[in-house]
């Protein structure tokens, strides 16, 4: 539950992944907006622009996308190699590269290795110009190497993004071959419609939604900046809200208050002559409390040297894998009330605590019971409370002396 609310304070409920692409040499932003509905993730939109500017129009203002460059800007080429090294397979697939101008992200499908590359300028711009339109870009993808996303949530081989056939085997991808592609094609992913237009915008909403991220990239450190900027801006901007809230209920309790005192104050002055009246029934209580104070007092006096003797004979054989929590000597067997007489459980002592070994705290049980002055120890509760603790209780009947 906890979890749940720092991601919707961090996130909200809304997931966009933006696409650019380019289809018949126009220019082609796919969005693709996913929604978390109670424990249901479901679409909320689908749309198609051409402008940065357009796709912001029809985005919630302040929110958060994946971005995917997948248009001619990205070179994009498959490596078979047994090479995990990031830097070593770019170098091969793109001899005499200077990274420093470039952005890479290399997804690794077993010995076979898609690298993206794109122009850091462009995506910077890219990224500016979402920023300046009231959406805060949080991760960044290249080219349809996105598309292993979301290959654990289908069965089938052949998946058509908006410019490549992607092969796939044993849900992992074995080709990506760039090609125009003639007709749409639908798909459904673990019950969420999608097509190959939008497919990747879809992959990037799904990504942040479920917060499964396993790109290699050497931009890590322009994503995290990229993410606590937005997380600092939605913090300030929930905050604000948050404090608004709590001022006008905080002014509505201090209203109720002191209308509430007021009241109270010209009540008081009613009651002030019955106060005489029931002064001597607060001596009469005194006198009760007093007495049966003294009832618990000499209960607890005559017990005190065995329940000593008692308590310091159990730890001193509790062995260091038991942890106690509770030792109670006699316990009650009803909460005390009063004009009722007080009932304890008497011959008895019930102990509650942890233990991480149950064949020691079960040899402690039997060590135990073979005090003289035990009558038998029984075992009332024994429960998992983590892989490695259990709580248990225990009750010691005590032989009658």
């Amino acid at each position: 539950m906890i979890t749940k609310l720092k991601t919707y304070f961090q996130f909200g409920n809304r997931f966009c992944g933006i696409e650019h692409s380019t289809k018949a040499g126009q220019d082609t932003i796919v969005a693709y907006v996913l929604k978390k509905q109670k424990s249901k993730i479901i679409t909320d939109s689908v749309f198609k622009e051409n402008t940065v500017k357009d796709i912001s129009k029809r985005l919630t203002k302040k929110q958060h996308a994946v971005l995917i460059i997948n248009n001619e800007n990205v070179l994009s080429k498959t490596i078979e190699s047994e090479q995990n090294d990031n830097l070593k397979l770019v170098y091969k697939a793109f001899p005499n590269i200077n990274l420093d101008d470039f952005y890479f992200e290399v997804s690794h499908q077993n010995s076979i290795h898609f690298i993206s590359l794109c122009r850091k300028e462009y995506i910077d711009t890219i990224i500016r110009d979402y920023n300046n339109n009231s959406i805060s870009i949080i991760d960044i993808s290249l080219g349809n190497t996105l598309i292993a996303s979301i290959t654990g949530f289908t069965s089938i081989d052949i998946i058509t993004s908006s410019n490549a056939i992607i092969q796939l085997d044993n849900k992992k991808i074995q080709s990506i071959k760039k090609t125009e592609v003639p007709s749409v094609s639908q798909y459904n992913i673990n019950g969420l419609k999608t097509s190959n237009e939008d497919i990747l915008s879809f992959s990037g909403a799904l990504q942040s939604a479920i917060g499964d991220s396993n790109s290699n990239t050497n931009f890590e450190t322009t994503k995290l900046e990229l993410l606590k900027a937005y997380t600092n801006a939605r913090f300030f901007s929930q905050f604000t809200k948050i404090a608004g809230v709590f001022i006008l209920v905080l002014l509505l309790i201090n209203f109720l208050f002191f209308n509430h005192y007021f009241n109270q104050t010209e009540s008081l002055k009613q009651t002030s002559q019955v106060n005489q009246n029931t002064k001597q029934k607060i001596i009469t209580l005194n006198k009760s409390v007093s007495k049966k104070e003294k009832m618990v007092d000499d209960i607890l006096k005559s017990n005190a040297s065995k329940s000593s003797y008692y308590a310091n004979a159990i730890v001193q054989s509790m062995p260091n894998s038991i942890t106690l929590s509770g030792l109670h000597y006699q316990p009650l067997q009803k909460r005390i009330k009063p004009s009722k007489k007080i009932e304890l459980n008497y011959n008895t002592i019930t102990i509650t605590g942890d233990s991480n070994d149950k064949p020691v705290f079960s040899m402690w049980v039997d060590l135990l019971e073979t005090k003289n002055w035990i009558y038998n120890a029984e075992i009332t509760d024994y429960s998992d409370t983590s892989s490695s603790l259990s709580s248990f209780s225990l009750k010691i009947n005590i032989n009658n002396d």
